[in-house]
């Protein structure tokens, strides 16, 4: 890994700014701020889906008048537009501007887990950040939504891990809903394609399944290491795997834990939610002596743009209340 840092650092963004972005529903003031910076690289790996042939890597900056006191970096769930993120936090993102905070959006959904092709491109974006808007290194806050919190908290256990590998060291990591243990979601996967309820859920749960078996070799009982490895906590593991490496920051994890909507509308319960490893982890790391590490019960909050009731959304942030705790950790 450290010749990947040489050569990203050689990578360089083309920003496309001033721009009436279109789908974005930032006011007219934050819009203009907004940048899109496309990036050098080819997304062979289809790193980033819906965005039809395209093969361009890019992220979203929105970028404060005055000096930039820190990053707020946002990630995709599986197959959701960057567009689409934005959208659901314009009171956060426009906060967090207005607190000269830098929000960043990058265009990943669609990796199954954080291996050298996704990291390799977080890297080069962070390196890309570093390189045009001279944020304070020390100074990023990482969050995400489902996949994109699973990005977000491995991301920031392998720094902490080894932190030669990334090119940031996270401060602080929040995430919405995101699955944490692997093993457990490879068996959800297979109880969702049982149930066939949802058609949805039973087309993302036989996709996932493939690529698992593809990318690990097989299920769980076979290649447990390999699970170990990519999950961001572990249950039958040691100090919960992976999620040790937290034991000394602050973490919040927003769930929606409606056990009442999940048996009305997907025919699951408490043992294929979620919030089950969630709540796992808070509390291994909370046992570790982490006392800034958080399981926020936003039990009800979850809706989508629509109107539509979801656990599985970004509603579940207060914004103003995010963003006081995001400067409580800002130099």
């Amino acid at each position: 890994m450290k010749h990947l840092l040489t050569i990203l650092t050689c990578l360089t963004a083309i920003t496309i700014t001033g721009q009436n972005i279109s789908g974005i529903n930032l006011s007219e003031s934050y819009l203009k701020k907004l940048e899109k910076n496309n990036l050098k690289i080819i997304d062979r790996n289809n790193l980033y889906s819906n965005d039809g042939d395209s093969k361009t890597l890019f992220y979203y900056s929105l970028v404060p008048n005055d000096t930039v006191i820190g990053v707020l970096v946002l990630l995709p769930g599986t197959w959701e537009t960057v567009e689409n993120v934005i959208n659901n936090n314009i009171k956060l993102i426009e906060l967090a501007c207005y607190s000269n905070l830098l929000t960043i959006v990058p265009s990943i959904n669609y990796n199954l887990c954080l291996d050298e092709t996704a990291l390799n491109f977080l890297n080069t974006t962070f390196t890309d950040i570093l390189r045009k808007y001279k944020p304070q290194k020390d100074n990023f806050i990482i969050a995400g939504l489902s996949l994109g919190g699973m990005n977000a908290i491995r991301y920031t256990e392998m720094a902490y891990e080894n932190e030669i590998v990334t090119v940031i060291k996270p401060k602080a990591v929040f995430v919405v809903d995101p699955p944490l243990d692997l093993s457990r979601l490879y068996y959800t996967f297979l109880r969702t394609i049982e149930i066939n309820f949802s058609e949805l859920a039973v087309n993302e749960a036989k996709d996932y399944i493939k690529r698992l078996n593809n990318l690990f070799g097989g299920p769980p009982e076979k290649y447990p290491e390999k699970y170990f490895k990519y999950s961001m906590y572990s249950r039958n593991q040691k100090e919960g795997g992976n999620a040790k490496y937290l034991k000394d920051i602050p973490v919040r994890i927003y769930s929606d834990p409606d056990i009442n909507w999940q048996m009305k509308n997907r025919h699951v319960d408490y043992y294929d939610m979620n919030a089950l490893d969630q709540a796992a982890m808070i509390n291994e790391l909370n046992i570790l002596g982490n006392n800034e590490a958080e399981f926020i019960n936003a039990l009800g909050k979850g809706y989508r743009l629509n109107g539509m009731r979801h656990p599985h959304s970004w509603s579940l942030i207060e914004p103003t209340e995010c963003v006081n705790w995001i400067m409580k950790y800002m130099k």
